[in-house]
């Protein structure tokens, strides 16, 4: 049966437990109120993403993507991403990462570890200059994509926000998280060396 490894990715795969606070903390910006009424139902993600946006333009008007790959090159991996990477480098299985985060933050995942295919929001450019988004991936709702892959499948989140993820899998893992997530595996603090060791027993069961 074809395996699949799928991964959320800010406080997994990468350090931060938010790219999108990442940015907002970066250029100065307040999206508590977007947040809130987020999770409150009062705005879909759609709106959600395109009103985060305009904030961001409208405190830095000139924002370029170079300066968002200068900010993708200051995240790191949480503690012992080589032990993860090499665990991926062994499998011929399908890796996903499932994001809620910035495509061009999140791609800082590229420098780390041999991901197939990645998901996640996408900000929009023209000639360098960031003019827009795009909701691809809204948090609650990760499990639809993966319910698309059919296979023994793994996943691996950090939140709450992760059990759609976790519903339409075979096994689940909440890792680095202070949330009360339903998972079938829960691995305290952030060290991936404890999440692969973890990992290659579901792999390989």
């Amino acid at each position: 049966m074809k395996k699949i490894l799928a991964f959320d990715v800010d406080g997994v795969l990468l350090a931060p437990k938010s790219s999108w606070k990442v940015m907002h903390s970066h250029f100065g910006v307040d999206n508590s109120e977007n947040v809130k009424r987020y999770f409150e139902g009062k705005i879909t993600y759609d709106d959600f993403v395109r009103m985060d946006i305009e904030l961001l333009l409208k405190k830095n008007p000139k924002v370029t993507k170079d300066d968002f790959e200068n900010l993708r090159l200051k995240i790191e991996p949480n503690p012992n991403y080589e032990e993860l990477s090499n665990f991926l480098r062994s499998v011929d299985g399908l890796k996903l990462a499932i994001s809620g985060g910035i495509d061009v933050l999140v791609e800082r995942i590229k420098d780390f570890y041999p991901i197939d295919k990645i998901y996640a929001n996408k900000l929009i450019f023209q000639n360098n200059m960031l003019i827009g988004g795009k909701a691809e991936v809204e948090p609650e709702k990760k499990g639809i994509i993966l319910s698309k892959f059919q296979g023994k499948k793994i996943s691996v989140g950090d939140s709450k926000l992760d059990e759609g993820m976790f519903k339409v899998s075979d096994y689940s893992v909440l890792f680095n998280s202070d949330d009360d997530a339903k998972a079938d595996f829960v691995i305290k603090g952030n060290d991936l060396k404890e999440l692969t060791r973890l990992l290659r027993d579901l792999y390989y069961e």
